[in-house]
């Protein structure tokens, strides 16, 4: 248990890690407060990478009947 535990502490740290480095030399070294709104930026273009596209049914989405 304590080693599934660290490995998710390591895998979060490596994501919050990987935020801030591209979030830095993506938008470049500036404020703080210019920094957390880079990030948030970041984090909702990472958010809508997995999140699922909304698109009106289509006639080939339906399942073909005897």
């Amino acid at each position: 248990m304590m080693t599934l535990l660290r490995k998710l502490f390591w895998v979060a740290l490596f994501l919050v890690f990987t935020l801030g480095f591209v979030t830095l030399f993506d938008h470049g070294f500036v404020t703080t407060r210019q920094f957390t709104q880079d990030a948030k930026s970041e984090a909702n273009d990472l958010a809508a990478l997995v999140r699922p596209i909304k698109r009106p049914p289509d006639k080939s989405d339906e399942l073909p009947t005897k």
